[in-house]
């Protein structure tokens, strides 16, 4: 394994980019306004990192740094670029081993003090060494209380346990807040044109480069207008080093409106320096151009070809399309590339080491598989195919299935039109995963194989999974990806060994899964990995029955005349994340293994529980496999959600929305650039077609309005926090960490893609034309207002309200006039409202029941509310009372981890929290926080 390197975010300061901002933040040249909370305080001269003088604090108290601003700091950084927003200084400790090993924290406020309108962050997310160390803390991975604000920073606070009786000296240098996006720097690539600058560029209408809104790099090209020589590009001659059979080309398009493209348009590459000869041309209608970023990916054997073309000297490149009014539309970096198969010629000198892999759940079904037909929703619904009994939280993307594949729900889109879904069973489905795959770079899967796949006595069970493996194997060879087996072993029970057993020798003799060259094989062997080796609940499942299975892969069974070595492997285990202080009877089983690979889904919920999970997990881990010669896969995810899974199953405390948001790929890339640091030589990630969880990497669908509506219907999308990412984005970044990998892009500090905010609509038609809709407040009442000067068909409006402008829900109702031409006024209060900002939109909903939203706005009261919490501590129910309404209550625990979520739309509130374990939790009542103890 390589040996460990240090967590990112604590860089050695020669390897940090620069950055487009750098607003001072302290130079800690003076001890004005700096407090030591007990320690001595002094100024440094002795080599600090910049300047005259570092402060050096010097004792065993707990707070080592409190600074106070008699002028706030403008960090100039917006709500919306926390992502590529950093408080960094140096820090050093002349011995880290003083310290306990309880938590502390590095703080920020706009207050003044600690606790209130701030930024926090766990020490324990941070990598301290002996000596200097340059501390980079992302902003979108901070926790935060109340409402900071970043135009008026005024208190910095820095503390940390320490063991009884101990003292240490902490210094600290060149405070600052820096902004600005890095992206992770490709090596080896074909860039055709990076579209930072407009040299060579031509269009219909005026170009130029937009630094604000990009994907890679320090621009876009930008138009906006009604011509429709969008974008032309004239190179010279320019070797693509691809081949017409295997070549891809990619680029990144924006377009405001797609409502305004009229007619068929085009994408051309050509070596004659025009259009028309010879070249290569794609229809982009066939694209399905969405409003906002679009990822465009063409294959060269798709194209339309006219003469010779020379992809070593193509010299022209092309967008154009009509259109029926000006938009805006942008483009970026554009890559020509030829996937490199993950196969080798020879399975046994294939392996896992740099392999990237998804875990592919393969477990979707519909009504019309199988012969005879299996009559099931399987894993969509558990009952009906309606949103009642969805068992799924997001909503995959539907345009690149065959539509005559799909099959209709019960469910509608807001046109009326009716929401169909895929099935895995059906080859085509698993064919585009793959097709998907290939495009991305991402070397294959571990095809999940549970225990009722194969001891139902149902028998749609086996038929389905068996021809999910079928699926499996064929469209792995077509794009030169690789596939293993993963028994999920969660369910293990007496007989589960013998089970296993047994199937693992039909899935040899009779599907041939090893026998391939696409089967992935690892140390000279076909690869299985056993995934919930000591996670079973069944007191059966003993070390002893695991033992033998690994035994039996590894060595075989002298005593069994059915044995054979072709059923040898090489074996992977699939465990929790705490499986170090397993029993030594399962750390021997553990120790047999030649790959380990622990579980991560859950264990954290935001960027700082991820660096916090790499230096207390990943970095044990594999310090005490090396020395054993066993490999470790970390797994890493790009979310959680299982909302409308616990409702079906009436586990409403677990019922929460977006759960662990992904941030836009941040936190997904967060864990990429941990792992890697670690040393880490292969990397799965959890999960590939997950949308029961939410952990899904395929194509979602971006906008929320393009997911069935109507009742309380509910799916995720990726515009859930407010970021304008397409449908294969988490492919993309999953891409980047292959890339990583091996050594062909560097690990970025940011998200390599950038995450640009939501600035489009989805498409969606409005059903009445909205003059005007304003809000105004009056004491702690928001008034509401719109006019109308035609409505359609309309039904009624449905008054929505949030307090982060992104989750919204409906507060009010008022019918419309249906068919009117005639100006109509309507109005509505939202009374008796806590302190804080709201924001509000109108549902506006037609007789058919389709839909469409206006514009937000925002309503600020000012007046604060009185909230108390009683008992402290509470050691069974915990009570709020507010002077006000509550409108939203949510409990996180001291890793940040979401508890509970509820509006109670009522003064007064309790909840029973006797079950919970014991520790500091914070209440959010409308803003205003609470702390209580939980004994």
């Amino acid at each position: 394994m390589k040996t460990n390197c240090l967590l990112l975010l604590l860089l050695l300061a020669a390897a940090l980019p620069s950055y487009a901002q750098v607003t001072p933040f302290d130079d800690c040249e003076s001890l004005t306004g700096w407090g030591g909370g007990g320690n001595a305080l002094s100024l440094d001269s002795d080599v600090p990192v910049q300047g005259t003088y570092s402060i050096k604090s010097e004792g065993g108290s707990t707070e080592r740094f409190r600074r106070t601003f008699t002028t706030p700091v403008n960090t100039g950084i917006a709500s919306t670029e926390l992502n590529i927003a950093y408080l960094q200084f140096s820090l050093y400790v002349s011995d880290v081993t003083k310290f306990s090993a309880s938590q502390g924290q590095f703080e920020i406020t706009s207050s003044g003090n600690p606790d209130t309108d701030e930024y926090n962050w766990n020490t324990g997310s941070v990598n301290l060494r002996n000596g200097w160390n340059n501390v980079v803390l992302r902003l979108s991975a901070a926790g935060k209380q109340g409402n900071p604000d970043l135009s008026a920073i005024n208190f910095f606070r820095y503390y940390k346990f320490m063991n009884d009786g101990e003292s240490v000296i902490v210094k600290i240098d060149n405070m600052r807040f820096t902004k600005g996006y890095e992206g992770s720097v490709l090596s080896g690539a074909h860039i055709f044109n990076a579209a930072d600058a407009v040299t060579n560029w031509s269009g219909a209408d005026a170009l130029s480069a937009d630094t604000g809104n990009k994907i890679l790099g320090s621009a876009s090209i930008v138009k906006t207008g009604s011509g429709t020589n969008w974008f032309t590009y004239n190179p010279a001659p320019f070797n693509t080093t691809v081949t017409e059979a295997g070549g891809v080309v990619k680029f990144w398009l924006f377009v405001s409106d797609t409502e305004k493209m009229n007619g068929n348009g085009s994408i051309v590459f050509s070596s004659s320096g025009q259009a028309g000869t010879d070249e290569y041309r794609w229809n982009l209608a066939n694209q399905k151009i969405q409003n906002g970023w679009n990822h465009v990916i063409l294959h060269l054997p798709d194209a339309a070809k006219t003469g010779t073309p020379n992809l070593s000297a193509i010299n022209f490149f092309q967008v154009g399309q009509p259109l029926s009014a000006a938009i805006t539309a942008r483009i970026d970096e554009i890559e020509f590339y030829e996937p490199v198969a993950a196969t080798t010629p020879v399975p046994s000198a294939n392996t896992l080491n740099g392999k990237v892999m998804f875990g592919y759940q393969g477990w979707f079904g519909l009504p019309t598989d199988g012969s005879p037909t299996h009559n099931w929703w399987l894993h969509w619904f558990g009952g009906a195919p309606d949103h009642a009994n969805a068992t799924v939280d997001m909503w995959p993307y539907l345009g690149d299935y065959p539509s005559s594949e799909l099959v209709a729900t019960n469910m509608v889109y807001s046109n009326g039109s009716p929401a169909k879904l895929f099935s895995s069973y059906n080859y085509n489905t698993v064919d585009q995963h793959f097709k998907w795959m290939r495009e991305h770079e991402v070397d294959g899967v571990f095809q999940q194989r549970f225990l009722q796949n194969f001891r139902t006595g149902d028998s749609r069970v086996p038929r389905h999974f068996e021809k999910v493996i079928e699926n499996v194997q064929t469209a792995s060879l077509k794009y030169g990806r690789v596939y293993a087996i993963m028994y999920d072993l969660s369910g293990a029970d007496a007989t589960s060994t013998e089970a296993v057993i047994a199937d693992w020798k039909r899935l040899v003799d009779e599907m041939g899964v090893t026998s391939e060259s696409n089967y992935l094989w690892h140390k000279g062997r076909p690869l299985v990995a056993l995934w919930g080796l000591g996670l079973a609940s069944s007191p059966d499942a003993t070390a002893a029955r695991s033992d033998k299975l690994v035994k039996w892969f590894r060595d075989g069974d002298p005593t069994d005349p059915t044995d054979d070595p072709k059923y040898r492997a090489a074996v992977m285990g699939g465990l929790n994340n705490n499986w170090r202080s397993h029993t030594t009877e399962w750390l021997a089983v553990y120790d047999q293994l030649d790959v380990i690979s622990p579980w991560s889904v859950g264990r954290y919920s935001n960027e700082s529980g991820a660096n916090a999970f790499a230096i207390s997990t990943v970095r044990p881990d594999m310090a005490y496999l090396q020395p054993k010669n066993i490999d470790y896969m970390p797994v890493i995810f790009p979310g959680f959600s299982w909302f409308n899974l616990q409702t079906v199953r009436n586990n409403p405390s677990a019922a929460i929305k977006n759960s662990i948001p992904r941030n836009g790929g941040s936190f997904l890339w967060q864990q990429s650039q941990n792992v890697i640091n670690e040393g880490a030589s292969m990397i799965y990630l959890a999960m590939f077609d997950e949308v029961d969880e939410s952990t899904s990497f395929f194509k979602m669908e971006k906008f929320a309005d393009h997911t069935p509506k109507g009742g309380n219907t509910w799916f995720l999308s990726l515009d859930a926090d407010g970021y304008d990412l397409t449908p294969d984005w988490y492919m993309g970044i999953a891409g980047y960490t292959k890339k990583v990998l091996a050594g062909k892009a560097t690990n970025s500090l940011s998200v390599p893609l950038y995450p640009n905010a939501l600035s489009t609509t989805a498409g969606q038609p409005l059903p009445v034309t909205l003059v005007s809709f304003a809000a105004q407040t009056e004491q702690n009442n928001a008034l509401l207002a719109w006019q109308t000067s035609q409505e359609t068909n309309s039904s009624h409006f449905e008054i929505q309200r949030s307090t982060d402008a992104k989750s919204f829900i409906t507060i009010g109702k008022l019918n419309s006039h249906q068919n009117s031409n005639a100006d109509n006024d309507y109005r509505y209060t939202d009374a008796n409202l806590p302190a804080g900002r709201f924001y509000y939109r109108l549902k506006m909903v037609d007789l058919d029941n389709s839909f469409a939203y206006s514009s937000i706005v925002t309503a600020q009261i000012e007046q604060s509310i009185t909230v108390n919490v009683f008992p402290n501590p509470a050691a069974n129910v915990v009570s709020v009372q507010s002077d006000a309404r509550i409108l939203q209550l949510d409990i996180v625990n001291a890793a940040g981890r979401k508890m509970h979520s509820s509006a109670p739309g009522k003064p007064h509130f309790e909840l029973n929290i006797a079950n919970w374990p014991s520790g500091t939790y914070i209440l959010k009542i409308d803003g205003v926080e609470r702390k209580i103890v939980k004994p």
